[in-house]
């Protein structure tokens, strides 16, 4: 693992929340044209209840899209410094696999590799905070051991 690999992880991570971004204001467009469309109908009940199906739908799309703002903020915000110990931005090279401490994406598939995207804040991205190259944590009863942070 390289420093360049981790910039190009970045990268594409933001790539993921920008795609998500992108689904939540279709989604909104969608059910806000539903909407509209229902606006046209003469079916009484049918027609409010539709409405209000298509404007839940969109107040849910809304919240998933500041969410996913708020991620893609979170991202940009990363420093690229040189890390000693495990911060927000590091790639953290374990025994067990590899974790990435920006944003909540979950495991990420990338470049042939297996990637955890997980926030500082979690769990396990707590455990991870601080500690340096050789430290070890336990995690739900599963050592990791530290071999390289980037």
């Amino acid at each position: 693992m390289d420093k360049d690999f981790k910039l190009r992880l970045k990268s594409h991570c933001k790539e993921i929340v920008i795609q998500k971004i992108k689904s939540a204001e279709e989604a909104m467009n969608s059910a806000q044209n539903s909407a509209n469309a229902e606006t046209r109908s003469t079916a009484g009940d049918k027609h409010d209840t539709a409405r209000a199906m298509a404007h839940l739908e969109k107040e849910k799309m809304g919240e998933q899209l500041s969410q996913n703002l708020q991620l893609l903020r979170v991202m940009e915000e990363l420093k690229e410094s040189e890390l000693t110990s495990v911060g927000p931005g590091s790639l953290v090279v374990t025994n067990v696999g590899l974790y990435y401490l920006s944003v909540s994406l979950g495991q990420v598939k990338f470049e042939n590799q297996v990637v955890f995207v997980l926030s500082a804040q979690s769990p396990i991205g707590r455990l991870f905070v601080g500690k340096t190259k050789e430290e070890e944590i336990t995690f739900n009863g599963r050592k990791f051991i530290i071999k390289e942070v980037l």
